[in-house]
């Protein structure tokens, strides 16, 4: 199995627990991952080239999920809308690095900027148990 494919798996299976079993807060951030991670695919550069300079776009689509994340942070009584927020601020700035050095590997960028998805969704999910 791909990393591609753990990730939309683990994806899957936690928007579905958190669409079925959560309240209205984990409805919204199911909505939030899923607009997201569409709008990221849609705004990658091709693959031949992804990750070797910045990504505007998903820099951008990153800057918009912080925002929706903010704001049902504002309005939900959840605690683990905080923590979705804070990675979410991480993601962001993984973006910095490749606009100050950009010698910076492809695949470290890569890394960087895809990593914390996997924490998010297990707050999430945790969230969404408690």
């Amino acid at each position: 199995m791909s990393r591609i494919d753990l990730f939309f798996s683990l994806l899957a299976v936690v928007c579905i627990y958190s669409a079925i079993r959560g309240g209205q807060p984990e409805k919204r951030a199911v909505m939030i991952f899923i607009v997201g991670i569409a709008m990221t695919i849609v705004t990658a550069s091709p693959s031949e080239g992804r990750f070797a300079q910045p990504e505007v776009g998903i820099f951008i689509v990153d800057l918009a999920i912080l925002s929706a994340f903010v704001m049902l942070a504002l309005h939900a009584e959840r605690y683990w809308t905080i923590w979705i927020c804070s990675m979410q601020v991480i993601q962001v700035l993984s973006h910095i690095p490749i606009m100050i050095i950009p010698e910076l590997l492809p695949q470290a960028y890569f890394v960087i900027a895809a990593f914390w998805v996997y924490p998010m969704l297990i707050v999430l999910t945790a969230g969404t148990y408690r």
